[in-house]
């Protein structure tokens, strides 16, 4: 590979991880990588995979590429290698960067000076990604289908534990950090028989799923598998998995568009009895999990983006509707008694908070007290609460699902100093996490590590400190709530 100056940095850029997974390899497992002769560029990104952008379906299947930044002078002794798992709903986003948040691009600029190699990459996305059907299970010894994104996944990490020394990167070190389908896709990954010996610590963000418990195979295949199938006229066909396969990226990518809201995603692994061998929340409670080090944690308004996608929110009546929509009626009177609608300013700032505590920060103490109780590595948890104050519509969105990541990655927005000043930080934390395990050091604010029996997390924002709980939360209460399978 030839890589290409950025800075301080030598990037090398759109290298193959992966064979091409197109025509007969659609909807296999991934297959290693081919040599190439000669010298490769690495100046340039790789193709994205197939996704909707805007109204157009863009990328193309030949996509299974990554990149990495490194020190310009290769470092005398490997460094440890943080690995970005974007979010996007396991439908859209690649590894070169993201519209959000003003745009966003994923490079290393941030973390490269503090001693890491960084890396980004691109899966399988969508239908291609994650399609699960019979037709598909037939085709395969163990009768499994769905998890293809996983699968590319887990050959980009092999991959690492490969290659990643040539790029003065420690194959022992490889850490794992991702918002919103990136942190859920780690709670998966890290529960696999197949990515043992490859991972060594996580930092998982915004999570979706948020408690790390996936749809079933049975869910894929007869939800959004169903609904492929049909929708492109292959339901009923002499030979479904063929059909599939006839029809163009743009035909199968647009079948099923997916989703972003307080429901359950319509894309991402399954358990499958192999790859994803139960939920992983209940293999992390029987300590089935390698022990390693954790960050997991959310933003303090997580939903204020899909306040209205159970229903537009407007009174009582909508609050309870929507309420209905997410939790079940037969939870609807305890969840109003915790969270009446006038102790709001308005209903939907009161289903936002009442879905933000549900749906994250809740689930994030649940999974942070399920490792704490059973590994000997700490579990640090957070809650960013620093908002994109220098821009009128970014300000107007408050803290948002996944807004942490824009202090992790150059933009195009210009934050204020305060914003810096906590971009710094958190940027701190995680690279000494990724260097050590222990996110504490330097000037910055103690943080302690999170149990069952302290309840400790650190906000993250203006005034950065350690607390308790949060009590406002009320997550004693939503642990006595038992969501809708599969939930968000």
């Amino acid at each position: 590979m030839r890589g290409a100056v950025e800075g301080e940095m030598l990037a090398f850029k759109g290298i193959p991880y992966a064979r091409p997974p197109v025509g007969a390899l659609r909807w296999k497992p991934t297959e290693a990588a081919e040599t190439w002769p000669g010298v490769r560029d690495g100046s340039r990104f790789g193709a994205i995979c197939p996704q909707i952008i805007g109204q157009e379906v863009k990328g193309d299947e030949d996509c299974l590429s990554l990149n990495i930044w490194r020190p310009r002078v290769k470092p005398a002794q490997p460094l440890p290698v943080m690995v970005w798992l974007t979010g996007g709903g396991n439908h859209v986003l690649s590894g070169q960067g993201s519209a959000g948040f003003g745009g966003l691009s994923y490079s290393g600029e941030k973390f490269v000076p503090q001693g890491v190699v960084f890396v980004s990459y691109n899966l399988r996305l969508g239908v291609l990604g994650f399609l699960a059907h019979p037709a598909l299970d037939a085709e395969r010894p163990e009768k499994i289908s769905g998890n293809y994104g996983s699968l590319d996944q887990i050959a980009m990490l092999r991959w690492l534990k490969d290659n990643i020394a040539a790029f003065g990167g420690d194959p022992g070190k490889i850490f794992l950090f991702g918002t919103s389908a990136g942190g859920g896709n780690i709670c998966a990954l890290m529960t696999s028989p197949l990515t043992r010996g490859l991972i060594h610590g996580v930092a998982m963000q915004s999570s979706v799923p948020s408690g790390c418990e996936i749809q079933t195979l049975d869910n894929a295949r007869s939800g959004t598998g169903a609904k492929v199938a049909s929708t492109v006229g292959c339901d009923g066909t002499a030979d479904v998995a063929a059909c599939l396969r006839g029809k163009s990226a743009t035909e199968i990518v647009a079948a099923v568009p997916g989703t972003f809201t307080v429901l359950p995603r319509l894309y991402g692994p399954n358990v499958d009895g192999q790859i994803f061998p139960d939920q992983p929340l209940k293999l992390i409670k029987e300590g089935k999990v390698p022990s390693m080090p954790v960050i997991i944690g959310n933003t303090s308004e997580e939903t204020m983006p899909w306040a209205d996608t159970a229903g537009k929110v407007t009174d009582d009546t909508s609050y309870a509707a929507a309420i209905d929509k997410v939790f079940g009626a037969a939870s609807r009177e305890k969840i109003l008694a915790q969270y009446p609608v006038k102790s709001y300013a308005t209903p939907r700032l009161a289903f936002m908070r009442l879905t933000t505590d549900a749906e994250f920060t809740c689930q994030s103490r649940r999974v942070a007290r399920a490792f704490s109780a059973k590994q000997r590595e700490p579990v640090y948890r957070y809650i960013f609460t620093q908002g994109q104050d220098n821009d009128p519509a970014l300000k107007a969105a408050g803290v948002p699902h996944t807004v942490e990541h824009a202090f992790l990655f150059p933009g195009k927005y210009a934050p204020t100093e305060a914003e810096s000043a906590v971009a710094r930080r958190m940027a701190a934390y995680w690279a000494r996490m990724a260097r050590a395990g222990n996110p504490n050091g330097g000037n910055d604010p103690p943080w302690p590590a999170a149990t069952a029996e302290n309840d400790s997390y650190l906000e993250i924002g203006a005034a950065t400190a350690a607390m308790k709980g949060p009590a406002e939360a009320k997550c004693d209460f939503w642990d006595t709530v038992t969501l809708p399978q599969p939930h968000l």
